[in-house]
Formats: structure tokens, sequence, C-alpha cells
């Protein structure tokens, strides 16, 4: 079949030439772009370790303060026990097995058991009815406890804080992916109209990418 001379004349029509800005904008943002990607791989990997770091010390504080929990309710037990035992000795009028008891307490509790006693318990009716209320019952290894809680909870806001900042440098290597693509591949289409569209298309979606990278912390 022979071609006709339109067709001819179309199949040698020589391709329009790029513009000398357009070539140098698109190199420029392929330069730019290759970087910010570079970069951003960086930084979410720095801030996904981060992330993890801090996860696992918040799991040794939360560990901590279970533990000192735990601790701490065994030896309130104890000073418990030695009371009870020691009500039992000053309820039959044995104030020598009683001495023995009190003297057996523990720093917190005989701390306690001196503010109860002052209180005038056997007397006063007011008075505190024993000496393991909050105000008088301050075991050191319980607030030791509620501080390990208290940073427990702190480091695993800081953890997800952290990921989150990982997943955004994330998202903005997905746009400079695109602003890749599209500084690459403009300068492949024939007609001015599409070229600069897709050119502004990547321009656009990597000075999004810069705004968003220059509101992000940093983890070097």
């Amino acid at each position: 079949m022979d071609e006709t001379p339109q067709d001819a004349d179309s199949a040698t029509a020589p391709k329009a030439k790029i513009p000398v800005l357009f070539e140098l904008v698109a190199l420029v943002l392929l330069s730019l772009a290759t970087v910010g990607m570079a970069w951003c791989s960086y930084q979410a990997a720095a801030w996904g370790g981060v992330s993890q770091r801090t996860m696992n010390q918040s799991a040794i504080a939360g560990r901590r303060a279970a533990a000192n929990t735990l601790e701490s309710q065994q030896l309130k037990l104890v000073d418990v026990l030695l009371f009870s035992q020691y009500i039992n000795a000053r309820a039959t009028s044995n104030e020598t097995l009683a001495r023995f008891y009190s003297d057996r307490f523990r720093d917190e509790a005989k701390t306690a058991f001196v503010a109860w006693m002052a209180s005038r318990p056997f007397e006063n009716s007011n008075a505190p009815p024993h000496p393991f209320v909050t105000n008088l019952y301050q075991p050191r290894i319980l607030k030791e406890a509620a501080l390990a809680e208290t940073e427990s909870q702190r480091l695993w806001r800081q953890a997800g804080e952290a990921g989150r900042t990982g997943r955004s440098y994330v998202l903005i290597t997905v746009l400079l992916a695109s602003s890749l693509f599209c500084g690459g591949t403009a300068a492949k289409f024939e007609k001015h109209g599409i070229r600069r569209a897709v050119l502004a298309l990547g321009l656009a979606a990597f000075v999004f990418s810069a705004v968003r990278l220059v509101l992000l912390p940093v983890q070097l």
C-alpha cells in the first residue's frame, strides 16, 4: 500500500526543538529530586531506628515499674504482718513481744508507725485506722515505680513521634520520586503544552516536598 504525501511528510518532519530553559529546569529538578530522595531515605531510616530504640527503652522502664510495684507490694505485706503481730502482742499486754515486733519494722514502716502513734490512735477516734494510709506510709520503691511508669509513658510517646516523623519522610520520598519521574519524562512528549504540564506537575510536587522537609525535624 503506497504512503500518501501527508504521511510521508509527517514521518519525516523534524521533532520540535526543546528550549534550553526547559532542559535546564528539568535538569535542576532531576538533580534536586535525586538528592532529596537520598536525604529522605536516610532520615526515614534514622528516625525508624530512633523509634525502635526509644520503644525498647520504654519497655525496659515499664518492666522496671512493674517489678518495683510487685516488690513494693511484697514488702508492704511483710510490714502489715509485723504490724498485725505488734497489735496482737499489745492486745495481750505483752510489751516485750510488742517491742520485739516494732523494733523490726522497716524504716519506711517505722516512720509511718511513729507518725501513727503520735496521733494517739488508741485514745483518739479521729486518728488514722492504721499506719499504712497514704499520707503516712510512703515506700521509696513505690515512688520509684511511679517514676519509672511516667518515664515509660514519656518514652512511648517519643517513640510514636519518631515513627510518625519517619513515615513523613517516606511520604516525601514518594513525592520526590513522582517529581523525578515527571522531570525525566517531560522532554519525551512532542507537544509543548504536554511538556510544560508534566514539568509543572513535577515542580509542584518538588516544591510541596521541599516545604514539608523544612518543617520536619532532622536526625543526624
